[in-house]
């Protein structure tokens, strides 16, 4: 997450004063340590309500919200106003419910796992079939997008994945600990493709999250609109001749979810070269992507800018 996202100018005034910048980090991690206190004391499902009701009513005010407004205009030009601005509430609690639910990760993953998380394979899944035979797993900010290398591991495919640090290492370091339930081996963005390429060599599964901007990426179709999109999940599925599997969270009620293992993204048209094959995988999965966000847009958290500054509703 970018550094102050409910206050902005907090960048430039702290711009060169370091002690100043790591009293507002400490604050904000005590801040942080309180809201994960109290969501604990609530239990996982009237937490989940909690977080989402909190970022229902305060996440529109923050600055951040105009990439909300602007990805959703941008998603749905069908929609009018009023529409635009129920989905970004929606959009935020869904936000907050995940905030409040990494209290309670333990108890999903580990204590309740087959109350709280249904998995759905679609298809044969070959990485959980056959030893050393490694997969790409793809996801998008949809629900609690976290639980969705926990249910491949569940399938028997355990899975290295990337993740953005949060930009206060001190809240980072709490999500990590939390994280861990989720019993999947996790490495930062950046410089992380080559540790995933290492791990596919190993014959171990990699995941990623694959619905944001990715500065440098391919201009590929995404809600009829050109938008900067990361193809190394299909160029590295090329590569090491392995599957590339969407992988689909939905929540239900509280916190309880359904993953979803889709059939794997295939290229079918074997006389392309590896570049516009990779092209070819990756307008699939943005297609499949846009599916799922179309059947439940309240549930994408698409905080941050997806399209081209100048790009506008179609």
């Amino acid at each position: 997450m970018a550094e102050y996202p409910y206050a902005p100018f907090l960048r430039r005034l702290l711009d060169g004063a370091p002690l100043l910048r790591r009293l507002v980090l400490l604050l904000e991690a005590a801040a942080f340590a309180l809201f994960m206190a109290a969501m604990r004391a609530l239990g996982p499902d009237r937490a989940s309500r909690a977080g989402a009701a909190i970022f229902r009513a305060w996440g529109p005010r923050m600055a951040k919200s105009r990439h909300v407004r602007t990805n959703l205009a941008i998603a749905f030009p069908e929609k009018s106003p009023a529409e635009i601005e129920a989905i970004e509430r929606g959009a935020w609690a869904s936000f907050g419910a995940v905030a409040a639910e990494y209290a309670h990760i333990d108890t999903i993953c580990c204590r309740e796992p087959e109350r709280r998380v249904e998995i759905v394979v679609k298809g044969e899944l070959r990485a959980s079939q056959e030893e050393g035979r490694p997969a790409i797993f793809a996801t998008a900010h949809l629900a609690n997008f976290e639980l969705a290398t926990f249910a491949v591991s569940q399938v028997g495919a355990p899975v290295t994945a990337l993740y953005t640090p949060h930009s206060n290492p001190l809240i980072d370091r709490m999500i990590q600990r939390r994280r861990s339930a989720i019993n999947t081996r996790l490495v930062p963005r950046d410089g992380g493709v080559r540790a995933l390429v290492r791990e596919l060599a190993r014959g171990h599964s990699v995941g990623f999250v694959v619905d944001t901007r990715m500065d440098g990426g391919e201009m590929i179709p995404f809600f009829g609109c050109d938008a900067a999109t990361t193809t190394v999940p299909a160029r590295l599925a090329l590569r090491f001749g392995c599957e590339l599997v969407p992988v689909r969270v939905e929540r239900l009620e509280g916190a309880r979810f359904r993953v979803t293992l889709y059939e794997p993204v295939r290229a079918d048209a074997p006389g392309l070269d590896a570049k516009q094959q990779a092209l070819a995988m990756t307008r699939k999965l943005n297609a499949q992507f846009e599916d799922w966000i179309r059947e439940r847009p309240e549930q994408w958290q698409c905080m941050k800018r997806r399209w081209p500054k100048d790009a506008a509703p179609a």
